[in-house]
C-alpha cells in the first residue's frame, strides 16, 4: 500500500479508532462520582473501594504489557475483537457483583478488555503513518477520545442518582457491544507485511531491543510520569470534592470539564502543529505549561482554602500541557522501531498504567481534608516528566521508518 492509500485508510479509520479508545477512559471515569457511595452500598471500607480505581489501572498496565506483543504476533484485528468481548463480559459481571471483592475482580477484567482499544489504536496509527504524522493523528484521536472523560463523571452521577450504581455497568456493556460490532464490520488488518509470519521468539527479540533503547525509555517513562499527574488527581478528587467539599456527584462532573477542556485544547495543538513544528518543540512547550500548572496548584493548596476553583482552574493548565506532550511522546516511543510498534505501545502502556495505579492509590490514601498531599505528588511527577523528556526534546529525531514494502496490504 502506497503512502497516499495508507493516509486515506487512516483518515477513514480515525472515527472508529476514537470510539475504541474511548472505552478505557469511559469505564475508568464513569464510576468516579459513585466511589464515596459504594462504601456504604457494599459495606466496604474507603480503601477497598479505592481498589476499583487503582486495580483498574493495574489491570490496564499488566494487559498492555501483553496486548502489544500479541498484536505483533497475531494481528491487530483479532486481538482488538477479543479485548472488546472481554470488556463486555466483565461489564456484566460488575453489574451483578454482590460484594466489593467481586466488583474489584470485574473491574480488573474490564480494564484488561478496554486495553486493546487504547493500545492498538495508536499502534494502528503508527502502522499507517510516519512519526510526526502519527503524532498529529494521535493528537486528533486523543482529542476526540477526551469526550469520554468529559461526559463520563456527569453521566455516571446521573445514572447513579437515577437508577443506582449498577446502571453504570449496563451502560458500559451497551457501549462495548456497539463498539465491537463496529470493529468487526469496519476494521481491516493493518499489521505491516514485514512482521507477518514472525514467530514468538522474533517478537520477543524485537521487544527486548526496543526496551533497551535509551530514546524509547525516555519517551515511555516521560509519557508515564506525564499521565500519572492526572491519575494522582483521580485518586484524591472524589474524596476532596464529594466528601470534603460536600458537592454533588453531578457538580463533580461539571467541574471536571475544566480538565477535559484543557486536555482537548492540548490535543488540538498537538494535532495541528506536530507535523509542522516537530514533536520535540511541542514536548518542550507542554512540559513548561504542565509543570507550571502543577506548581500553581501546590501553591493554592498551601495558601488558599479548599475550593473547586483552587483545585480545577490550575489543573486546567496541567491538562493543557499533558495534551501537548502525550501524543508526541507516544508517537516517539512507537517510532523507535516501527517493526515492533505493538510491543513498544504495550510496554509504554504498562508503565503508564502501572505508575498511575500506584500514585492514584497513594494520593487517595494520603489525602485527608486538604489537597496538599496530592498537590505534592502531582508537582513531583510533573518535575520528573520534565527531566526525563528533556533529552529527547532537545536532540534531533532519528526515525527508523517502514520501507514501502513493509506497509500493510
Amino acid at each position: 500500500m502506497d503512502p497516499s492509500q495508507s493516509a486515506h485508510l487512516l483518515r477513514r479509520l480515525t472515527p472508529l479508532l476514537i470510539i475504541v479508545t474511548m472505552l478505557g477512559p469511559l469505564a475508568l471515569n464513569i464510576l468516579m462520582p459513585s466511589l464515596p457511595g459504594l462504601a456504604k452500598a457494599l459495606n466496604a471500607s474507603r480503601s477497598d473501594v479505592q481498589l476499583t480505581l487503582s486495580l483498574f489501572l493495574a489491570g490496564m498496565a499488566v494487559s498492555q504489557f501483553f496486548v502489544g506483543g500479541l498484536a505483533d504476533r497475531f494481528g491487530r484485528r483479532p486481538v482488538m475483537i477479543c479485548g472488546i468481548v472481554l470488556f463486555c463480559l466483565a461489564s456484566f459481571a460488575a453489574f451483578v457483583a454482590a460484594n466489593i471483592g467481586l466488583l474489584v475482580v470485574a473491574r480488573v477484567l474490564q480494564a484488561a478488555g478496554a486495553t486493546a482499544g487504547v493500545t492498538l489504536a495508536r499502534t494502528i496509527i503508527r502502522d499507517l503513518a510516519s512519526q510526526d504524522q502519527a503524532a498529529s493523528r494521535i493528537g486528533y484521536v486523543t482529542m476526540g477520545m477526551i469526550i469520554a472523560p468529559l461526559i463520563a463523571p456527569m453521566l455516571g452521577g446521573l445514572l447513579d442518582d437515577g437508577f443506582g450504581w449498577r446502571a453504570i455497568f449496563l451502560f458500559c456493556l451497551a457501549m462495548g457491544a456497539l463498539t465491537g460490532i463496529a470493529v468487526y464490520r469496519m476494521l481491516p488488518e493493518t499489521r505491516p507485511t514485514a512482521i507477518k509470519g514472525q514467530g514468538t521468539m522474533e517478537m520477543l527479540r524485537r521487544s527486548r531491543l526496543v526496551i533497551k533503547d535509551r530514546r524509547y525509555l525516555s519517551y515511555a517513562l516521560g509519557a508515564a510520569f506525564t499521565s500519572s499527574v492526572y491519575f494522582a488527581f483521580l485518586g484524591a478528587a472524589p474524596h476532596l470534592v464529594v466528601d470534603v467539599l460536600a458537592m454533588s456527584k453531578f457538580s463533580y462532573g461539571v467541574w471536571f470539564i475544566c480538565l477535559s477542556v484543557g486536555y482537548m485544547a492540548g490535543n488540538f495543538m498537538a494535532g495541528r502543529f506536530s507535523a509542522r513544528w516537530g514533536g520535540a518543540k511541542l514536548i518542550r512547550i507542554g512540559n513548561v505549561i504542565g509543570a507550571s500548572g502543577a506548581a500553581v496548584f501546590l501553591l493554592c493548596a498551601l495558601v488558599f482554602p479548599l475550593s473547586p476553583q483552587a483545585i480545577f482552574l490550575p489543573l486546567m493548565f496541567v491538562s493543557l500541557g499533558n495534551g501537548m506532550v502525550l501524543p508526541n511522546a507516544i508517537a516517539g516511543a512507537v517510532s523507535v522501531n516501527p517493526l515492533a510498534a505493538g510491543a513498544a505501545s504495550g510496554v509504554m502502556g504498562f508503565l503508564q498504567m502501572g505508575i498511575g495505579a500506584v500514585v492514584s492509590y497513594a494520593s487517595g490514601a494520603f489525602t485527608g481534608a486538604t489537597a496538599v498531599p496530592v498537590a505534592l505528588i502531582m508537582a513531583t511527577l510533573a518535575g520528573l516528566a520534565c527531566i526525563v523528556l528533556h533529552g529527547v526534546a532537545q536532540e534531533p529525531r532519528a526515525e527508523t521508518d517502514l520501507t514501502e514494502s513493509d506497509r500493510p496490504l
